[in-house]
């Protein structure tokens, strides 16, 4: 065995005369933990147990040994090593990377950071809280020159992903946060490839803050920014620019939010419009301020009304010309103010419901709400119309008189030009009998009358004869049918008196619902062609030709 180990140290002893010292050692080393004396020691004995206990290195042993020196050169570079390995150690540790420095030659020198932003999902907007949620992917792309490297050196290497922790980062993140978080979701890898270029792309779910204006809820439009800058470096430090494209022909700057059709989530609520992007400078900020630049991202968006239109609108327009119906229920069935009062009741639910959906502002009024105002305000006076009918309608000659040109103008002239129907005149009776009893009130008349003229004509007897017997008996009778005829004048003349009070309050409820339903209709359809005729502006930035868009280029 020792013989075979020493044939082999010997074979293999080229090798290990081009090993560098320190993988010299770290080869004996790693022969059954010995130290590299121990290699050639010569055997011990132990003469107290009378036997000899001999500890040369096996010839297996020294197999791998042989083996394991094969692995270096003579540059102590490790033959059969992982080549990223080998590279990452290269550029972090030889060449003695500083992640905290800027990748600068010179102090002066300011980094181009170049970003774009592709929008994965439109999550949400929250009216009430203004807060816009997306989930978007930020591209980021610098030159890092000390991260370069030849790929003859690395086996052809061309790529390489390093942690965030390793390499220098910008630090650029949503100013216009609403939740105090300025960390992506994900801290994804670096790409930086041979030539030091590095390409970061985390993705993040954003919750910013977006100024919502309620003028025209349900048919509103927003314009929702996404505002970027840098934490710690202002703009003599680096210099944020949009990401550029080329092809083989043309050069151009990525000036939208870049959205997949293949991973676009479409939001059932809102309508992509318009999406650009803006790098922004200052110049009233000192570029020493890190406010001086920023990159902004546009979302104009549109809301759709479908939902709204069927689950409140509808409903609402619908339970409001319901108020219309009160000036057709008669009064005497007492469920005029019941009906108002309901159509008002569930108004201010409506009020209520959509109360909650939108942001406490007093900057302006929504469009639903002016609706739900409007007609609550008409609602409130058809309840004051109904008390007005209802007082009309049950006044009675013992309570109110009516004077010749209240009776003239509203039971002649206006239903006239209201078009009501008038009743048929009742036919003529004579001045002392009621026509309901033409029959026996002819008669008691007509005894009345006679003896009226005889008592004129001819004289009573002094005698006391028949006839004044006679007329003393029927002269009661008489006098009772004249009472009952009085009373009865006097009973139709009231009941006249009263109906022309209800015909009176028959006139004002038509003349009420001539007014308020031209007004709820009219009213109606200008609010809500208010919201119908508010679009978004055909280019997202005022004075700006350019529409942003990936169809319209700009080549630089």
């Amino acid at each position: 065995s020792l013989s075979l180990s020493l044939s082999l140290c010997f074979l293999f002893s080229p090798v290990f005369l081009q090993l560098p010292p320190v993988r010299h050692a770290d080869c004996w080393q790693k022969v059954a933990g010995l130290k590299p004396s121990a290699f050639f020691s010569p055997p011990v004995s132990h003469e107290a147990s009378g036997r000899s206990t001999e500890h040369p290195v096996p010839a297996r042993s020294a197999l791998v040994c042989c083996i394991d020196a094969l692995k270096y050169d003579r540059h102590g570079k490790c033959w059969g090593r992982n080549e990223e390995e080998r590279l990452i150690n290269y550029l972090i540790k030889e060449k003695g990377y500083n992640k905290e420095l800027r990748p600068v030659e010179k102090q002066q020198e300011a980094v181009d950071v170049y970003l774009a932003l592709t929008l994965s999902n439109l999550i949400s907007l929250k009216e009430v809280d203004e807060t816009l949620l997306t989930n978007v992917w930020i591209d980021h792309t610098w030159t890092d020159y000390r991260l370069s490297w030849n790929t003859t050196e690395f086996d052809g290497i061309e790529m390489l992903r390093l942690p965030t922790n390793m390499v220098w980062l910008p630090e650029i993140v949503l100013e216009n946060n609403n939740d105090a978080q300025f960390q992506v979701a994900y801290y994804s890898n670096v790409l930086v490839d041979s030539t030091g270029l590095c390409y970061w792309l985390p993705p993040a779910i954003f919750r910013s803050s977006c100024s919502i204006n309620v003028n025209y809820f349900p048919f509103d439009w927003q314009n929702c920014t996404l505002k970027f800058t840098s934490l710690t470096y202002n703009a003599k430090e680096i210099r944020m620019l949009l990401k550029e494209e080329a092809d083989e022909t043309s050069k151009w700057t990525v000036e939208w939010i870049i959205t997949d059709p293949a991973s676009f989530t479409e939001n059932g609520e809102w309508e992509i419009i318009h999406r650009p992007a803006k790098r922004n400078t200052y110049k009233h900020i000192p570029m020493e301020s890190n406010k001086h630049q920023d990159i902004t991202f546009y979302l104009i968006i549109k809301r759709k009304p479908l939902f709204y239109i069927v689950n409140i609108i509808i409903p609402c327009v619908l339970i409001s010309f319901l108020a219309s119906l009160v000036y057709y229920l008669p009064a005497d069935s007492g469920e005029k103010m019941t009906l108002s009062i309901s159509v008002l009741l569930a108004q201010s639910v409506f009020l209520l419901l959509i109360s909650q959906r939108l942001p406490e502002t007093s900057m302006s009024v929504p469009l639903i709400v002016k609706y739900l105002m409007f007609i609550m305000v008409l609602v409130t006076i058809v309840v004051l119309n109904c008390v007005v009918v209802l007082n009309l309608h049950f006044r009675t000659p013992s309570t109110h008189v009516m004077s010749d040109w209240t009776k003239k103008f509203f039971l002649e002239r206006l239903p006239r030009i209201l078009r009501m129907s008038q009743p048929s005149e009742p036919e003529p009776y004579w001045d002392g009998a009621l026509p309901r009893r033409s029959s026996s009130v002819g008669y008691i008349a007509s005894a009345e009358e006679y003896y009226s003229v005889k008592s004129r004509i001819v004289k009573p007897q002094e005698d006391g004869g028949v006839t004044d017997q006679l007329y003393a008996e029927i002269k009661p009778a008489v006098d009772g049918a004249n009472y009952i005829i009085k009373h009865m004048r006097n009973k139709n003349d009231y009941n006249e008196e009263k109906d022309n009070w209800s015909g009176i309050a028959r006139t004002v409820d038509r003349l009420c619902l001539f007014l308020v339903t031209p007004v709820m209709t009219i009213g109606t359809i200008i609010i809500f062609l208010m919201g119908i005729c508010n679009h978004p502006p055909h280019l997202p930035f005022k004075g700006d030709p350019h529409d942003y868009r990936e169809e319209n280029q700009r080549l630089l």
